[in-house]
């Protein structure tokens, strides 16, 4: 065995190929078994639970990212890491709970239905519809998983996890690199808590955390390098800034970040005294890139007509007139939603400006407030509100010791400001303040506004333990957990890992355009007053309501009543919680959208009715809104199922 492992070491893409097996293996396991209760524990509580999960985890971790062989090290964190995705997400399913995105734990609804409807509509019609336009990266890249899974969303959702687990994993090796154990641990759980809500859910959220998270790993191997090698990590620290420059686009937030990464890479390798001018151009361009990138997505595979909407105006607003929310541009002048796309745009930043210097005390006001919510223990919209459990106590300590390690981290690197890693992490610092007036993080729950820059969150309480090492006894800072290790190839995966993300993440939704079918099948028609729809059926993209029976245990998709209407109350708006609550059993509940028209649907169906496999499906029937009149969208009720061939 010794001489086998031996073998491994010594064979760089032999140690590739079994790490990338065992964490597959280990991801994949936790999610095939439906029988075993004591699994189904374990997902619910790596999901909602942290003051169980969080001190296990801990140990876990520090146990594995110690073992001094670095490779050994490295497999044994993939053995207790992927798991820890596999689980959350299988809370979601075992259980199959709801949330305010999620239905039953796989039917998307809200924004989340948007975007898989726009992701669906790319795979069969060719272009990305609904709100999915807003965030063409996301809606193209999401239609590249469900076209390479099949369409089915569930193994599409497991891969999209993966692929989260993984970006998390080189992440936390990359912050060990440059700390130490620990701090990678600390750094991890912030990580971890916030996507957790993601995990399962198909939100625009999950392709910013991807692109951010992976943008800042590569930034630390930057700076890692730049000290043996500056001119080598250049070319890194541009990959990087595309990264960033990317994620921006995909899940704006924290943009101020971008301008000073600029300044930063002229500060960084100036030559006597100098600024790089010329790197700082090659920046630039570099930056704007990104966001060309995006553009051209959204050109390709969205409709002439369409408009990539911003609701960027709609949050400053609210925060110009004294710290509201951002639908109160709404109440205020009700007259924009009449308006064209690109003329309201103009119209709201106008009442901006107008507001702001007219009133420049509310935007004072606005900001003062911002900065009350975010920097107190207010459960749904501070820094730290997405660690919020129903155990106050726990909640209390672990967000006072994250807010002051964060302190102590900037202090930190105010006195580090002249070393490379200090005065980045001040850019960062910096960059996510200056751009809290432009997209208000109070506004939305759980600072999801800000998921391509979370790892900011996670940097700070991490170099803020870092830093407070060396008041501790020399016996202590001589512990293999606070150690800091030396630049190896173990972070070489990480580098590849961020280039295919990259390939995939443009070219995915390009190829699902031009491999899309050609044509939409003519409209039939339909007796009587019954709508007509068009759509295509992927098995493993619904849930089968079944009745109660001590012989069924829920497990997505096969869901018991019971279960279904247990958490259906976590989802908004009391209208919609009777509609879903009545929905007889048996029958199932399937997202869908008309491909005549772009509509997007819950159809609710007997499930003898529909094909095993899929197939595109002619329906005539009844589609009614949430209080049961007759409509373009809603709830479809089909009389006939035809297979279109």
């Amino acid at each position: 065995m010794t001489r086998v492992f031996n073998h491994i070491k010594n064979r760089a893409w032999v140690f590739l190929i079994v790490l990338l097996v065992l964490s597959i293996l280990a991801y994949s396991l936790i999610l095939l078994p439906r029988e075993i209760p004591f699994l189904k524990t374990l997902s619910v509580l790596a999901r909602y639970n942290a003051t169980r999960f969080l001190p296990v985890t801990a140990i876990l971790l520090i146990a594995a990212l110690s073992i001094k062989d670095q490779r050994l090290s490295t497999i044994a964190t993939a053995l207790v890491f992927f798991p820890l995705f596999s689980l959350a997400l299988n809370g979601l399913w075992a259980g199959a709970y709801s949330e305010n995105y999620v239905l039953a734990g796989l039917v998307p609804r809200s924004d989340a239905f948007g975007f898989y409807g726009g992701a669906i509509s790319l795979m069969e019609n060719g272009v990305q519809i609904s709100i999915a336009q807003r965030r063409p990266l996301y809606g193209g890249f999401l239609a590249f998983i469900l076209w390479i899974s099949g369409g089915n969303l569930q193994i599409a959702l497991a891969i999209m996890v993966f692929l989260t687990a993984a970006v998390c994993f080189f992440s936390v090796l990359a912050v060990k690199n440059t700390f130490n154990s620990a701090a990678a641990v600390l750094y991890f759980f912030v990580l971890f808590f916030f996507i957790r809500r993601f995990i399962g859910v198909t939100m625009s959220e999950n392709m910013g955390f991807l692109l951010g998270t992976t943008a800042f790993t590569c930034f630390l191997i930057t700076l890692k390098i730049f000290i043996h090698n500056p001119k080598k990590s250049r070319s890194i620290f541009l990959f990087s800034t595309f990264l960033f420059s990317l994620s921006q686009a995909a899940r704006p937030g924290a943009v101020i970040i971008l301008p000073l990464l600029i300044l930063f890479a002229g500060w960084l390798w100036r030559d006597k005294r100098k600024f790089a001018w010329k790197l700082m151009v090659i920046t630039t361009i570099v930056v704007i890139a990104g966001f060309m990138v995006n553009t051209i997505v959204f050109k390709i595979t969205s409709p002439d007509s369409a408009s990539q909407i911003s609701n960027l105006g709609y949050g400053v607003y609210g925060l110009a007139v004294g710290g509201k929310g951002w639908e109160q541009i709404f109440t205020d002048h009700p007259e924009i939603n009449l308006l064209e796309t690109g003329i309201r745009n103009q119209r709201i930043f106008e009442i901006i400006l107008q507001e702001i210097t007219t009133h420049p005390e509310n935007l004072i006001k606005g900001l003062i407030i911002q900065f009350k919510i975010l920097f107190s223990f207010q459960p749904t919209n501070s820094l730290f509100s997405f660690v919020y459990t129903n155990n106050n106590m726990f909640n209390y300590g672990l967000i006072s010791l994250f807010f002051i390690l964060s302190i102590c981290g900037i202090t930190a690197a105010v006195a580090q400001r002249k070393k490379p890693i200090g005065a980045f992490i001040l850019l960062l610092t910096l960059g996510f303040l200056l751009s809290l007036p432009l997209a208000p993080a109070y506004q939305t729950q759980y600072m999801r506004v800000y998921a391509s820059s979370i790892f900011l969150l996670g940097l700070l309480p991490a170099f803020g333990f870092s830093s407070l090492l060396k008041f501790l006894p020399e016996k202590i800072r001589g512990l293999v957990i606070f150690n800091k290790l030396d630049l190896d190839g173990s972070l070489t995966p990480a580098v590849a890992f961020s280039i295919f993300l990259l390939i995939f993440v443009v070219s995915g939704p390009l190829a699902v355009k031009f491999l899309s079918p050609s044509e939409i099948p003519s409209p039939e028609g339909c007796p009587g007053n019954q709508s007509e729809v068009v759509l295509k059926y992927y098995p493993g993209s619904g849930i089968n309501i079944l009745r109660n029976s001590p012989d069924i245990m829920t497990w997505v998709p096969m869901i018991t009543q019971l279960d279904y209407k247990g958490s259906i109350h976590n989802i908004c708006c009391d209208d919609e919680i009777i509609y879903f609550e009545n929905i007889p059993a048996p029958n199932v509940l399937y997202p869908a959208v008309n491909l005549l028209d772009g509509m997007l649907m819950h159809m609710i169906v007997d499930g003898s009715l529909l094909p095993t496999g899929k197939n595109l499906l002619h329906i005539c029937g009844r589609i009614e809104d949430v209080h049961g009149e007759r409509s373009d969208c809603g709830f479809l009720y089909p009389k006939t199922i035809r297979i279109v061939q």
